[in-house]
Protein backbone atom coordinates (compact mmCIF):
# COMPACT_ATOMS: atom_id res chain seq x y z
CA UNK A 1 0.00 0.00 0.00
CA UNK A 2 1.21 3.43 -0.45
CA UNK A 3 2.60 5.55 2.31
CA UNK A 4 0.61 9.04 3.04
CA UNK A 5 2.40 12.16 4.03
CA UNK A 6 1.28 13.82 7.27
CA UNK A 7 -1.35 15.91 5.40
CA UNK A 8 -3.19 13.22 3.68
CA UNK A 9 -3.35 11.30 6.92
CA UNK A 10 -4.99 13.73 8.41
CA UNK A 11 -7.65 14.19 5.62
CA UNK A 12 -8.29 10.12 5.08
CA UNK A 13 -8.32 9.22 9.02
CA UNK A 14 -10.73 10.87 11.75
CA UNK A 15 -7.24 12.17 13.86
CA UNK A 16 -5.51 15.54 13.82
CA UNK A 17 -1.78 16.12 13.09
CA UNK A 18 -0.84 17.37 16.66
CA UNK A 19 -2.33 13.75 17.57
CA UNK A 20 -0.73 12.02 14.74
CA UNK A 21 2.17 13.83 15.25
CA UNK A 22 2.76 12.42 19.17
CA UNK A 23 1.33 9.13 18.08
CA UNK A 24 4.82 8.67 15.70
CA UNK A 25 7.05 10.46 18.27
CA UNK A 26 5.73 7.85 20.71
CA UNK A 27 5.65 4.96 18.81
CA UNK A 28 1.84 4.22 19.13
CA UNK A 29 1.74 4.26 15.14
CA UNK A 30 5.06 3.08 12.95
CA UNK A 31 6.28 5.70 10.51
CA UNK A 32 9.29 6.91 8.75
CA UNK A 33 11.17 10.31 7.61
CA UNK A 34 12.46 10.77 4.13
CA UNK A 35 15.22 12.48 3.50
CA UNK A 36 13.60 15.90 4.12
CA UNK A 37 12.08 14.98 7.45
CA UNK A 38 8.47 14.80 6.11
CA UNK A 39 6.65 11.69 8.07
CA UNK A 40 5.24 9.00 5.92
CA UNK A 41 2.87 6.56 7.39
CA UNK A 42 1.39 3.32 5.55
CA UNK A 43 -2.48 3.46 5.28
CA UNK A 44 -2.94 0.30 7.04
CA UNK A 45 -0.83 0.88 10.02
CA UNK A 46 -3.21 3.79 10.12
CA UNK A 47 -6.49 2.32 9.43
CA UNK A 48 -4.85 -0.06 12.18
CA UNK A 49 -5.57 2.54 15.20
CA UNK A 50 -7.48 5.12 13.40
CA UNK A 51 -11.19 4.95 11.71
CA UNK A 52 -11.56 6.31 7.88
CA UNK A 53 -13.25 9.56 7.10
CA UNK A 54 -16.74 8.95 5.19
CA UNK A 55 -15.71 9.08 1.44
CA UNK A 56 -17.70 12.71 1.50
CA UNK A 57 -15.63 14.11 4.23
CA UNK A 58 -12.22 12.74 2.91
CA UNK A 59 -13.07 13.77 -0.56
CA UNK A 60 -14.66 17.22 -0.27
CA UNK A 61 -12.55 20.24 -1.36
CA UNK A 62 -12.81 22.41 1.50
CA UNK A 63 -12.15 21.75 5.24
CA UNK A 64 -15.78 20.79 6.80
CA UNK A 65 -17.58 20.36 3.74
CA UNK A 66 -20.07 17.07 3.37
CA UNK A 67 -21.49 16.13 0.54
CA UNK A 68 -24.61 14.02 0.99
CA UNK A 69 -25.69 11.30 -1.30
CA UNK A 70 -29.15 11.85 -0.75
CA UNK A 71 -31.33 15.04 0.59
CA UNK A 72 -34.75 13.89 1.88
CA UNK A 73 -35.03 11.35 -1.09
CA UNK A 74 -36.40 8.03 -0.58
CA UNK A 75 -33.30 5.78 -0.64
CA UNK A 76 -33.40 2.58 -2.89
CA UNK A 77 -33.81 -0.76 -1.89
CA UNK A 78 -34.91 0.64 1.60
CA UNK A 79 -38.47 -0.82 2.00
CA UNK A 80 -41.60 0.85 4.07
CA UNK A 81 -41.39 -1.71 6.37
CA UNK A 82 -37.98 -1.08 8.02
CA UNK A 83 -38.71 2.58 7.78
CA UNK A 84 -42.25 2.00 10.16
CA UNK A 85 -40.27 -0.50 12.29
CA UNK A 86 -36.99 2.15 12.22
CA UNK A 87 -39.80 4.84 13.72
CA UNK A 88 -41.43 2.99 15.92
CA UNK A 89 -37.61 2.00 17.67
CA UNK A 90 -37.24 6.05 17.85
CA UNK A 91 -40.87 6.68 19.43
CA UNK A 92 -39.86 4.00 21.71
CA UNK A 93 -36.61 5.22 22.97
CA UNK A 94 -38.22 8.98 23.06
CA UNK A 95 -40.84 7.44 25.77
CA UNK A 96 -37.99 5.63 27.80
CA UNK A 97 -36.32 9.07 27.62
CA UNK A 98 -39.17 11.02 28.94
CA UNK A 99 -39.49 7.87 32.00
CA UNK A 100 -35.60 8.27 32.76
CA UNK A 101 -35.92 12.16 33.24
CA UNK A 102 -38.87 12.04 34.81
CA UNK A 103 -37.12 9.68 37.36
CA UNK A 104 -34.04 11.62 37.65
CA UNK A 105 -36.20 14.64 38.33
CA UNK A 106 -37.76 12.83 41.45
CA UNK A 107 -35.07 11.74 42.61
CA UNK A 108 -33.35 15.19 42.31
CA UNK A 109 -36.20 16.58 44.45
CA UNK A 110 -35.40 14.02 46.94
CA UNK A 111 -32.07 14.74 47.56
CA UNK A 112 -33.32 18.61 48.05
CA UNK A 113 -35.80 17.26 50.61
CA UNK A 114 -33.21 15.48 52.63
CA UNK A 115 -31.01 18.31 52.43
CA UNK A 116 -33.19 20.05 54.29
CA UNK A 117 -33.90 17.78 56.89
CA UNK A 118 -30.15 18.04 57.61
CA UNK A 119 -28.87 19.96 60.54
CA UNK A 120 -27.45 23.53 60.00
CA UNK A 121 -23.76 23.44 60.03
CA UNK A 122 -22.43 24.63 63.47
CA UNK A 123 -21.30 28.43 63.83
CA UNK A 124 -18.26 27.18 65.93
CA UNK A 125 -16.06 24.05 64.68
CA UNK A 126 -16.47 21.71 67.56
CA UNK A 127 -13.02 20.59 69.49
CA UNK A 128 -11.48 17.42 68.67
CA UNK A 129 -10.10 16.80 72.45
CA UNK A 130 -12.29 18.14 75.03
CA UNK A 131 -8.75 18.63 77.33
CA UNK A 132 -7.26 20.69 75.43
CA UNK A 133 -7.99 24.60 75.69
CA UNK A 134 -8.13 26.75 72.96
Amino acid sequence: MANLSLREAVKHFEVSRPTLQKALKSGKVSGGQDGQGHWQVDRAELARVYRPRPAGVANAEGAGVVKLATQNRALPGKDEGELSALKAELAQERVLRAAAEALADERARHIDDLRRLLPPPDAKPRRWWPFLKR
